[in-house]
């Protein structure tokens, strides 16, 4: 149906009489192409939200091609893609690498990188290829190894509130922050590593967000794709900053709750998306878009507040309810000093680690049955907080025998690993 809106839509143009460019932009559409558009627009958001709210089947990734169809009509709407190919507008909207969860690119942008790819000449560039590999190697491990390991700890952990140790509730919520972030990130760089086989280079759609100083940084790491659809089709439309500061901030209030609703029907993902919303329009008000240049340990505390306070946030994000996600908060001050439950560091205890460990003297120690647990918390702040994004070091390391090595001990480990994992977290939104 969003296809032939948007061929009408492509011949509504034709029929505009266009002097200039210029008149092409302040002057859009006639009558009957904004009531086509706007059926356009309501097919899609109706049809999303009663997927999203009706507890009936949830077609994977539905928010993702539909963004994309929404881009698509309203693109064509305002001039920018002019000629409508229904082998184009397919290949935009079903290309497999990003159709599952992003990133969102613009018509515009995904035709011309398209084009790029296909003008290449067909000879294997072997280079690329291996740097391709080890990408999706990276991005396979973050997923399989990490986010799965952590999604465990996380499921126990929400399961068991209410009998939480102070230590263990801030662990739990700690181990969803890195879950969501290998979740995300790892399913980025394979996205990525599949395309650049193929020599289409993706956005980058996720640049090392728990880095970020404040949250106008954490938003333009986290999710970056998502970022621009809000800002060009809900943000700018409202206004944007055109019409006042007050109503400035109201629209980056807006946007943050349609943030919430997009990503979930409970009231806990409105909380999260009006405590993000709150900080943003604050941060704002105080400090304008002036780039950061405190010092170093300066940057390092407010690294660690916004980390701290985003993790907070993603509480309300996994919660079942606000209630739960209380619960697990205030569980964090009055949950005493008890040791950590064994079915907790039990989900780290991965055979390949902890058959080492056992024959080795680290097993005599008192924090044994932990040491799976620290070694994963350890790796994961080092990797988040430490290290260039997996797509950097791809494209930048020196292709050899240890990159040769490290790639297929990731593939290898990960793909044995592959009998236990988990859907990606993003394709339920």
């Amino acid at each position: 149906m969003n296809g032939v809106l948007a061929r009408l839509l492509a011949k509504e143009r034709l029929n505009i009489d266009r002097k200039t460019d210029a008149d092409v932009r302040t002057n859009p559409g006639t009558s009957r192409s904004k009531m086509i558009l706007v059926i356009a627009l309501l097919a899609n958001v109706v049809s999303l939200l009663f997927f999203k709210f009706s507890g009936v089947f949830f077609p994977v990734a539905v928010s993702f091609y539909t963004f994309n169809q929404i881009s698509y009509v309203v693109d064509v709407y305002k001039g920018e893609i002019e000629d409508f190919s229904l082998v184009d507008y397919l290949a935009y909207i079903l290309f497999f690498p990003k159709i599952l969860q992003g990133p969102l690119m613009g018509y515009e942008e995904f035709s011309k990188k398209l084009d790029e790819a296909i003008g290449t000449e067909p000879a294997i560039d072997y280079d690329l290829l291996l740097r391709s590999l080890f990408l999706f190697s990276m991005g396979l491990f973050k997923k399989v190894i990490l986010a799965d390991t952590f999604g465990k700890a996380v499921d126990f952990g929400f399961d068991a509130v209410a009998g939480l140790g102070s230590l263990e509730a801030i662990l739990v919520a700690i181990f969803y922050s890195f879950q969501l972030y290998f979740d995300f990130s790892g399913y980025c760089d394979m996205a990525s590593a599949v395309c650049m086989m193929i020599g289409f280079d993706l956005p980058l759609n996720f640049d090392s967000p728990y880095k970020a100083v404040n949250i106008l940084d954490f938003w333009k790491r986290w999710h970056i794709t998502l970022t621009k659809f809000f800002t060009k089709y809900v943000y700018i439309p409202l206004g944007g900053n055109r019409k006042g500061m007050a109503r400035m901030y109201v629209n980056l209030m807006i946007v943050f709750l349609v943030s919430g609703l997009w990503h979930g029907n409970g009231w806990n993902f409105i909380v999260w998306g009006a405590m993000h919303g709150v900080l943003y329009v604050i941060t704002r008000m105080v400090r304008g878009k002036k780039e950061d240049k405190s010092l170093v340990p300066v940057r390092v505390v407010k690294t660690l507040l916004t980390f701290i306070y985003v993790t907070l946030a993603w509480v309300f994000f996994r919660a079942s309810s606000i209630s739960q996600a209380i619960e697990l908060i205030t569980r964090m001050f009055v949950g005493g000093s008890k040791r950590i439950a064994t079915q907790l560091s039990a989900c780290f205890q991965l055979d390949e680690i902890w058959y080492v460990i056992k024959v080795t003297p680290i097993m005599k120690l008192p924090f044994a049955w932990e040491s799976c647990m620290w070694l994963f918390l350890i790796v994961a702040v080092v990797i988040i907080f430490f290290s260039q994004n997996a797509i950097s070091i791809a494209k930048s390391c020196k292709i050899g025998v240890k990159t040769t090595v490290a790639t297929a001990i990731l593939l290898v480990w990960s793909i044995i690993s592959l009998a236990g994992v988990s859907t990606f977290l993003y394709m339920n939104f």
